[in-house]
């Protein structure tokens, strides 16, 4: 990816694989702002953090994380899904976005981000 760094928050419940993926995010040329693991923290961070991204885990500490994907879409923040659910039972008003299944590789998460960043629409 080139150009300005985009500002990517990381919405994960898993320690490990939250600082993994921050790491990754950063090598990809992004920057990292909010890194956040519970619900709670989640909603708040979608409400106030300023972003162009988010990396969403669907379930954070057995809360599935729809309304927080409601609140970043409401503000126009872009996000991609990360989650083992297959896609069909995600609820279809969620399906246009990105959905990265675990584990995933980086080049998948970075052909993700490309085509958030390729539309000015990107959950259509």
């Amino acid at each position: 990816m080139s150009g300005t760094a985009i500002r990517v928050m990381v919405f994960e419940d898993d320690f490990l694989l939250a600082g993994t993926l921050a790491d990754v995010l950063v090598r990809l040329g992004c920057q990292v702002g909010s890194c956040v693991g519970s619900y709670d923290e989640a909603m708040k961070a979608a409400d106030t953090e300023q972003c162009d991204l988010a990396v969403v885990d669907l379930e954070l500490r057995g809360m599935m994380a729809y309304p927080i994907l409601d609140r970043l879409e409401a503000r126009g923040i872009a996000y991609i899904m990360s989650t083992s659910t297959v896609r069909s039972d995600i609820p279809d008003r969620y399906r246009a976005a990105p959905l990265l299944s675990k584990p995933y590789t980086i080049d998948q998460l970075r052909a993700a981000i490309e085509r958030m960043l390729a539309t000015d629409d990107p959950l259509t």
